[in-house]
């Protein structure tokens, strides 16, 4: 099920778009709090996850991912919840287009031990945080009025994204 509109970064259009990407995203809840990455770099908050890769499926990219940015060595995905598509500019204005498809599972994780990030991922100094979700949902916000869209271009959209499944899943659930 597809979760709210497409996001646009700037007024990119849908013919514009030069690659296609698919990404799963998990949920991990507990009691009134979310279990997201926390960027220094950024400032913001993001659920964890990333790029399905050629040979995988959604439980196993979701599973490699968890292991990679969280530690965790047991994940089991409980619930489909649905998926946001972007379109949307590559990072570092390298000109690239998207249209990205993110999936949203619900997770539970177990036998956690330490992430094994990227490059990447060490430069945007993530840091795996128990959060509440309005939290999340303000902080991101207030973020967002601080952004430039053409300096940050590829991130705007990843804000609005994070934040419209923080108040689905708040609705929902």
């Amino acid at each position: 099920m597809k979760i709210g509109n497409t996001i646009v970064e700037g007024n990119l259009k849908e013919d514009e778009v030069l690659k296609t990407r698919k990404t799963v995203r998990a949920i991990i809840l507990k009691d009134n709090l979310v279990y997201m990455l926390y960027s220094s770099l950024y400032n913001d908050y993001i659920f964890p996850g990333g790029g399905i890769k050629e040979d995988e499926d959604h439980r196993d990219a979701l599973k490699r991912e968890l292991k990679e940015e969280l530690g965790a060595n047991k994940v089991n995905v409980l619930k489909y919840i649905g998926f946001i598509e972007e379109l949307r500019y590559g990072i570092n204005n390298n000109n690239s287009t998207y249209k990205q498809t993110s999936y949203y599972y619900i997770c539970e994780i177990d036998n956690i031990t330490t992430p094994s990030y990227n490059k990447r991922e060490k430069a945007q100094g993530l840091i795996p945080k128990w959060i509440k979700i309005d939290e999340a949902i303000n902080h991101n916000n207030q973020e967002l009025l601080t952004r430039d869209e053409k300096a940050d271009q590829g991130f705007i959209t990843v804000i609005k994204r994070e934040n419209r499944i923080l108040k689905y899943i708040k609705e929902i659930l």
